[in-house]
């Protein structure tokens, strides 16, 4: 009989194994580093348009354009107050002497010389509201809080204390020059804006909170759908904050859309034409006076004379 090798003659021929895939060490999938492409053509209004046939530029200025009316329209929102609770430790006391948490999955090899560039420019999206040290809401056991006080605590990451100096525009399209992601991608973190500040109203989209959003919302998206993951280091320099804000901005976003994360191409379509009709929406308001004064002209009456 002959073996598997295809050779009856002898045993030394049999074919060794293949090593075992490394999708990591792909070069392939490390996508060109350019200036995004300002001409591709402007966003479909409408559900006549398919996932598969757009530019990922395209798909970034839907992004755009709908958390930039959203914000303009909501304004600065402060966020919910700390909870207070004297005898919370303090989260640096929880994690001393527990070890290091790692990432299940490797970065993606991206050459890092244009970052480190000193033509590259720095930003800062400010500083967080929420600290590592202020105490958190119980989730578990006696001391568990209601959901919306989790979700509100949750919510105080995306804050930040000042609006930060960079427009959301120019910041999405820096994150599409050093860190290109695809068209799903863009939609998909569409979807968890909707969900989370649009239908679920968990988080408000102001100045304050916009680029954190769509920062924690892109690192999710990119995750959830890909095998391309840059590393934490590249997209929180990149994106103006420290690894721990960006980890934190991930597992934020991830409890708060309850580790949903997965869309099709049909709820893509209908979620993001969605987030459109919302942001027209908060145009229009916008455009309305905020109240109304009806002023009534009270009808003279003749002067009465006495007859003396």
């Amino acid at each position: 009989m002959d073996r598997v090798s295809g050779s009856s003659d002898s045993g030394s021929d049999c074919l060794e194994p293949p090593s075992p895939p490394n999708p990591s060490s792909d070069q392939a999938l490390i996508p060109t580093l350019a200036t995004p492409n300002e001409d591709a053509p402007s966003p479909p209004t409408g559900e006549e348009w398919d996932v598969h046939d757009m530019k990922p530029e395209t798909a970034m200025k839907i992004l755009t354009r709908a958390v930039m009316a959203l914000a303009i329209a909501t304004g600065d929102v402060p966020p919910t107050p700390p909870i207070s609770r004297p005898t919370t430790p303090r989260s640096a006391e929880i994690r001393r002497g527990h070890h290091r948490r790692t990432s299940s999955r490797p970065a993606t090899p991206v050459p890092v010389h244009d970052i480190q560039s000193p033509r590259f420019k720095a930003v800062d999206v400010d500083t967080p509201e929420a600290s590592n040290s202020e105490p958190t809401a119980g989730d578990i056991g006696d001391n568990a809080q209601p959901a919306i006080v989790q979700q509100a605590s949750l919510a105080r990451k995306f804050f930040s204390k000042n609006i930060p100096a960079v427009g959301i525009e120019e910041y999405i399209y820096r994150l599409h020059r050093y860190c290109p992601m695809s068209t799903a991608v863009y939609l998909a973190a569409a979807t968890y804006i909707l969900r989370l500040c649009v239908e679920e109203k968990i988080v408000p989209v102001t100045p304050k909170t916009v680029h954190r959003l769509v920062l924690g919302s892109l690192r999710c998206s990119m995750k959830a759908l890909e095998d391309l993951a840059y590393s934490s280091h590249r997209l929180a320099t990149v994106g103006g904050v420290t690894v721990t804000q960006l980890i934190n901005l991930e597992i934020t976003v991830c409890y708060l859309m309850d580790f949903d994360l997965q869309v099709t191409s049909e709820s893509l379509v209908r979620k993001v034409v969605k987030l459109q009709k919302a942001a027209q929406a908060a145009k229009l308001a916008m455009k309305l006076p905020s109240s109304f004064e009806l002023k009534l002209r009270l009808p003279s009456r003749p002067r009465q004379t006495l007859d003396v």
